[in-house]
């Protein structure tokens, strides 16, 4: 799609979307730990059950540090022109029936090959890995507002069996983020480990249960409704694992489950990453600001965008949230990480090693001021030690 714009710097031209064909790598990508499968059996060589977390954690990585920064950045002015385009939409679509695909494919294998239990372990890393990513093609459409986007988006979470995000995330996280009150935002000095187990993966169980049964309450329904949107979503998780198991025998279950918590992992390793230590001005009444493209950490790198839909450029996405990825821009006075996606996340698996290289970026945030920063309570005094006059 080309349009043209008014921007002075495309004045001679017309914008054109350099990724625009990139993005047909969605329906293919959910098929990696298939495809890992089968070169396992042909080479014997198990490590390719790990594919997907090889390709994320090394390729991915190695890409996005090695390349330059994606400067594909569609002008302010034909944002909303450019989201009329239904290619992006129809890309995403095409993307459904591969994970399905996937999971069945992988069950069948594991039902009909021995395998070691490295070998198992690394094909449910594998798919806990490609449940991300339809986590990120959920989280996609569940932020749209008509009918048939939010049930893609809620079948694709159901899928990935993270039915607990959505409710949570669009009615929590979108209205508290970067304050005290929001489950999924990681503060200074708290580790992952704290962050997931004790805030943030308890915390969407929560309150996506709490909202709902408040929603359900106040049209005179029970929370065991069917029209509960959490609900809704566990129940796609309980059919296609029910059907998985039927199909090809008990010996997926523990895979399927497995690689369920591994996406949930995934999903902590993402919040943790995106606002850690940000915090929005509190007024006079108590109430916050509103949030700005300061409060969410970004990157800007070709491989993690195209595979994440561009959900590396946060600040834009909390600006307006319903806006597609491929409209989302880079920001030049968001607070940046020092490297992608996946070197951020084996780094925030050390904490020492992050918070070494995401303490000082903080402070620098926050101009040297502790009290701009959101805080994790029991590293204060430490914290204060360290960085207090500094």
């Amino acid at each position: 799609m080309s349009v043209t714009v008014d921007d002075s710097q495309f004045a001679r031209g017309t914008y054109s979307d350099r990724r625009r064909y990139l993005w047909l790598t969605q329906p293919f990508l959910p098929l990696l730990p298939s495809i890992g499968c089968l070169l396992a059996l042909w080479t014997e060589w198990s490590a390719f059950f790990w594919l997907a977390a090889f390709a994320w954690f090394g390729l991915t990585a190695l890409l996005d540090e090695l390349l330059p920064n994606d400067d594909n950045n569609p002008p302010i002015s034909i944002l909303d022109d450019i989201e009329e385009d239904k290619y992006y939409e129809r890309v995403l679509v095409a993307s459904v029936p591969s994970y399905l695909v996937n999971f069945t494919f992988v069950c069948w294998f594991i039902a009909n090959h021995e395998m070691s239990v490295w070998s198992y372990i690394g094909c449910a890393v594998s798919m806990g890995i490609v449940s991300g990513l339809a986590l990120a093609v959920g989280h996609e459409f569940g932020h749209k507002t008509s009918y048939r986007e939010r049930w893609i988006g809620k079948f694709l979470l159901g899928i990935a069996g993270v039915g607990q995000f959505l409710t949570a995330h669009l009615r929590r996280h979108h209205v508290d983020v970067a304050t005290p009150k929001d489950i999924a935002s990681s503060r200074m000095g708290e580790t992952l480990y704290h962050f997931g187990a004790c805030r943030q993966q308890p915390g969407f169980f929560r309150e996506s249960w709490k909202i709902e049964k408040e929603r359900l309450a106040r049209k005179g329904l029970s929370v065991w409704n069917l029209k509960n949107e959490t609900l809704q979503q566990y129940l796609v998780t309980v059919t296609l694992f029910a059907s998985l198991t039927i199909a090809f025998g008990w010996i997926v279950l523990p895979m399927l489950l497995l690689q369920m918590y591994v996406c949930w992992w995934y999903l902590s390793l993402i919040e943790y990453t995106q606002h850690y230590g940000l915090l929005r001005d509190q007024k006079d009444d108590g109430t916050y600001a509103l949030p700005t493209e300061r409060h969410s950490w970004n990157t800007n790198m070709i491989v993690s965008n195209n595979l994440l839909l561009n959900f590396v450029r946060h600040s834009p996405h909390h600006l307006r949230a319903t806006r597609w990825y491929h409209a989302l821009r880079d920001h030049d006075s968001a607070p940046q990480l020092p490297f992608c996606y996946p070197i951020m996340f084996m780094a925030s698996m050390v904490p020492p090693l992050f918070w070494w290289l995401m303490n000082k970026r903080v402070m620098a945030w926050a101009n040297g001021d502790l009290d701009k920063i959101h805080i994790y309570e029991p590293a204060r005094e430490r914290l204060e030690r360290t960085y207090q006059g500094n």
